[in-house]
């Protein structure tokens, strides 16, 4: 998975950047988010993923059960940083598909908008 370039959490991204950076380890299905402060958070659709990067998106998410899904997106939905961004552009924690916590703070929401 890829880094897109960074949303401050103070104003709404309007369009959803493409990825560009490598992207760490993906955060844990059952990591609570609700207690974390975040530097930046970055929304990114998997639909506008390059087609190598959408292809492994896809695998993961592919392989995350409905369980881990559900736990990620409550937990999604106790950040109040996390939640104000989502809605801030339109979207619900429903929409989250994966999520990573970079070694700088950033926070970044992988997003499914097509079914």
């Amino acid at each position: 998975l890829t880094l897109p370039v960074s949303a401050q959490i103070a104003g709404p991204q309007q369009n959803l950047p493409p990825a560009q950076e490598p992207l760490p380890d993906q955060a844990a299905p059952d990591q609570d988010l609700s207690g974390q402060d975040f530097t930046n958070i970055a929304l990114v659709a998997v639909e506008d993923l390059p087609a190598e990067i959408k292809a492994q998106a896809e695998a993961v998410i592919t392989e995350t059960s409905a369980e881990d899904l559900l736990k990620l997106q409550r937990s999604v939905d106790a950040s109040p940083q996390a939640l104000s961004v989502l809605q801030a552009n339109g979207l619900s924690s429903s929409q989250v598909v994966a999520a990573n916590i970079d070694y700088d703070g950033t926070l970044t929401l992988v997003i499914q908008t097509t079914t």
